[in-house]
């Protein structure tokens, strides 16, 4: 499951000190943040290059565009 969302600013602190040769763990302590969302975070960087995440999942719309148009023109 989906836990809460590091902000930008998390994400940015977490690769700068992983790049300037942090230990993991250690930037875990230092920002009081899980180990497992240090990791994840790096991987995510070296993977894309970045460290924002994925849109998250969601339910999917029920109405088409088109039912939408008719039911503003109701």
């Amino acid at each position: 499951m989906f836990g809460k969302e590091l902000s930008e600013t998390l994400r940015e602190r977490v690769i700068g000190a992983y790049l300037s040769g942090t230990k993991q763990i250690d930037i875990s302590v230092q920002l009081g943040i899980p180990a497992s969302t240090v990791n994840n975070t790096i991987k995510r960087y070296k993977k894309t290059g970045s460290a924002t995440p994925e849109k998250r999942p969601g339910r999917s719309k029920m109405l088409t565009e088109r039912d939408t148009h008719v039911l503003r023109r109701v």
